[in-house]
C-alpha cells in the first residue's frame, strides 16, 4: 500500500493492518500500575514499524497516542511513493501534530526530502523556502529530527544542527 493511502486510513482501518501487545507500564506508579496492563505497543505488519505508549493509566487512552505515534513514524520511515520532486502539499502552514492532516504533510515533506538526497537545500527549493527555515521546521518535530538524522548519517552526509 502506498503511504500517502496507509497515512489517510481511518484509525479502526489501519488498526486492521496492525497487530496491538498490551503489556504493563514501566517506570513508577505503584501497586496500580504494577497490576494492570495499560502499555500498548502498535506494530504495522507490513512494515514491522512499531510505536508504543504508556503515559496514562488507560489502555483506551495509550491506544490512540500509539497509533498518533504509528502514524509519524510511517510518515518518517516507509520510502516516498513516487518519484515527483515538487510537493503536492505547501510547508506553510504546517499542521499542528495532533490535527489527523499532520502525519500527511509529514510524509510528503520527508517523501520530498529523501527524494533530494536528505539536502536541505535541494528540498527548501522545491518548497519554495530557505534551508534554514526547512530545518527549523523539521527540528519541532523530535521523531522527524531523529529520523533526518538516521538517514543522513546512512548516507554519510554530515549532521545538520538545530
Amino acid at each position: 500500500m502506498q503511504k500517502s493511502a496507509l497515512l489517510a486510513l481511518p484509525d479502526d482501518a489501519l488498526a486492521r493492518l496492525c497487530r496491538v501487545d498490551v503489556c504493563r507500564g514501566t517506570g513508577p506508579g505503584g501497586q496500580k500500575r504494577n497490576k494492570t496492563s495499560t502499555a500498548v505497543r502498535v506494530t504495522h505488519l507490513e512494515s514491522g514499524i512499531s510505536a508504543m505508549d504508556d503515559a496514562t493509566r488507560s489502555q483506551h487512552l495509550n491506544r490512540a497516542h500509539a497509533m498518533a505515534k504509528l502514524r509519524v513514524e510511517l510518515a518518517v520511515a516507509l520510502p516516498p511513493d513516487n518519484d515527483v520532486v515538487h510537493p503536492a502539499i505547501p510547508l506553510e502552514p504546517v499542521p499542528r501534530p495532533a490535527r489527523a492532516e499532520y502525519p500527511l504533510w509529514l510524509g510528503e515533506l520527508f517523501s520530498t526530502l529523501a527524494l533530494h538526497g536528505f539536502q536541505p537545500a535541494e528540498t527548501a527549493g522545491a518548497y519554495g523556502c530557505t534551508p534554514s527555515h526547512l530545518i527549523r521546521v523539521i527540528a519541532k518535530d523530535d521523531t522527524a529530527w531523529q529520523h533526518l538524522a538516521q538517514a543522513r548519517q546512512r548516507l554519510s552526509l554530515p549532521p545538520l544542527h538545530r
